[in-house]
């Protein structure tokens, strides 16, 4: 398995249990579900068993840039889930 798919793996993993134990926080659990959601379109690219970690980093920030010029989220919106992508990024040391 490429470092790209272990790497996307980690993420998924952290995104998850941070799901499972959100609880009632709606914010979190929008940041949590909209970052899964860009996180599976990105680890399913065509190159994924040829790439590296930094691949990931880059093809999400990517995501998350083109995303939110077209989607209507708030400024806390998009500052919330930028943040939590980058607390996964530093917990699985991307």
């Amino acid at each position: 398995m490429s470092e790209f798919l272990k790497s996307a793996d980690l993420a998924y993993t952290n995104l998850s249990q941070r799901e499972m134990a959100a609880g009632d926080n709606t914010d979190l659990l929008f940041f949590l579900s909209y970052l899964l959601g860009h996180l599976s379109l990105v680890s399913s690219c065509d190159q994924a068993e040829d790439l590296d970690a930094t691949a990931l980093t880059l093809g999400m920030d990517k995501s998350l840039e083109a995303a939110f010029a077209v989607d209507r989220l708030s400024d806390q919106d998009k500052d919330g889930i930028k943040s939590l992508w980058q607390e996964i990024v530093a917990e699985i040391r991307l």
